[in-house]
């Protein structure tokens, strides 16, 4: 597969996974006939090219891939870019979408110039969260594993080799060495809170079937600690399921309040009201970040935070997504599975979103850098000066976000930004060619990524929530 096609592969499956609003599967009873002639005329294309069709005997399971292609046919409608037919394949990666769980000690993390494992962040009802590991502790080793001398493939195979067995953890917090034990166990990975002096900031990356639960603990942590406002990072947050959108909700607006309304084919509303058993933790401010990712549940999420809390909700960053519509999933015994729109939602005053997306109060563009991807780099890969690459572009923003002088940010690799490469080769201890190849490249992405984890300063769609929710 080309690159053009890995990386157009993977965005058809990230909008297919813009799934949420996702209910519960069903099970379908019935069907519906089609009409005759088109039915005849189906019939006799798959027969003929079954029996006659030159290729007929070339291809292994012919009946099943016609009738696979004629289901994604079906499927593939441009009215509705949300109904999909899952091939096994895509099934299990949708299903794990929505799982939201991971197998570990409930830590992201990041390696520093040491080769320590920093801890990045620390997801809510986890082994790591329970025993207290915060952000910015260095983990020295894992039992006689020591980190500096392994790569993070290494350690997290080990990790998850250990499930369920007790691992002794030995890690650095402000200088000082600390050792505590952990178990690695299945932990949801949707909810991260962090309490800072005068707010809280609760991170919800997806929206899974325990995601309700892990953010009315979190929100129950804030208000122990006395905490009246919060900073809601829903950036990248595809969405997930409903009933999820629903729990959350009810932690944060009035008991008994509309959290949306949905509407189906015949025009008939509904309304989705918070759930009783969720208390409601009052915050005096509320700063959601959002970004053009941000889609479905958490827009069903803004929508109802924004209508019944008012003034006291400033939303930060660019506007969202604009997935407005509720789909089911069918579920078949060979794995596959077919997921299709059964509603439209409305937020409790009544707007739509579909096609559209919030807006946000404060609008906010990240660096470059933080939003430039790039196509998988291969051994063989090799980004020449005075050449044309489709890796160029990345290539040269992230040279330029390390401070190495370039002259462009697209895909032509000019020879000033190669001047910018070599010097940065050279003091990374590189052959100092000017040419990228993989080494190159990899330790590039290195650097980039450890300066964007330790200069949080760089985000700046966050660092203007912080300034909105201080005021």
């Amino acid at each position: 597969m080309s690159k053009k096609s890995q990386k157009l592969l993977i965005i058809l499956l990230c909008v297919a996974c813009f799934g949420a609003g996702v209910s519960v599967p069903v099970i379908l009873n019935k069907t519906t006939a089609a009409d005759g002639k088109e039915k005849e005329k189906f019939n006799t294309i798959y027969s003929i090219l079954n029996s006659d069709w030159y290729y007929s005997n070339k291809i292994k399971n012919l009946d099943s891939k016609l009738m696979e292609q004629a289901i994604d046919g079906m499927t593939t409608l441009d009215k509705d870019a949300h109904t999909n037919y899952f091939d096994l394949e895509q099934a299990k990666a949708f299903s794990s979408s929505l799982e939201g769980s991971n197998v570990g000690l409930g830590i992201s993390f990041y390696l520093n110039e040491k080769n320590h494992f920093v801890v990045s962040n620390v997801y809510v009802n986890s082994t790591a969260d329970k025993k207290g590991l915060k952000p910015n502790d260095e983990i020295v080793s894992l039992d006689d594993l020591e980190c500096s001398k392994n790569d993070s493939d290494t350690i997290i195979k080990y990790i998850k080799a250990h499930e369920g067995k007790s691992v002794k953890i030995k890690y650095l917090r402000e200088g000082k060495e600390y050792t505590t034990n952990l178990i690695p166990g299945v932990f949801d990975t949707t909810v991260i809170c962090n309490i800072y002096d005068g707010y809280g900031e609760i991170i919800l990356s997806s929206f899974s079937e325990n995601s309700g639960k892990d953010f009315s603990k979190a929100m129950t942590r804030l208000q122990e600690s006395g905490i009246k406002k919060l900073v809601l990072d829903l950036r990248n947050n595809g969405g997930g399921y409903l009933n999820a959108a629903l729990e959350i909700s009810s932690s944060l607006i009035p008991e008994k309040s509309v959290v949306f309304k949905e509407q189906d084919k015949s025009g008939k509303f509904t309304k989705q009201m918070t759930k009783d058993e969720f208390n409601q933790v009052k915050m005096d401010k509320i700063v959601v970040l959002q970004n053009e990712n941000t889609a479905s549940a958490s827009e069903v999420l803004i929508g109802a935070l924004k209508d019944n809390l008012g003034k006291k909700v400033t939303t930060v960053g660019t506007t969202s997504y604009g997935k407005g519509t509720e789909q089911v999933t069918v579920p078949f015994s060979d794995g596959t599975s077919f997921k299709y729109t059964v509603a439209q939602w409305y937020t409790p005053n009544g707007t739509s979103i579909n096609k559209k997306g919030f807006k946000p109060d404060i609008e906010v563009e990240l660096p470059e850098a933080k939003t430039t991807s790039y196509y998988k780099f291969n051994k063989k890969d090799v980004i020449k000066k005075d050449s044309v690459d489709t890796n160029a572009k990345p290539l040269q923003i992230y040279l330029k976000y390390l401070g190495y002088s370039v002259d462009r940010t697209d895909s032509y690799f000019s020879n000033t930004s190669s001047e910018g490469l070599a010097n940065f080769q050279q003091e990374n201890g590189l052959d100092a060619t000017g040419d990228c190849n993989k080494k190159t490249w990899d330790l590039l992405v290195e650097k980039v990524l450890l300066k964007m984890n330790e200069t949080p300063s760089d985000d700046t769609q966050r660092q203007s929530a912080i300034e909105e929710v201080e005021k």
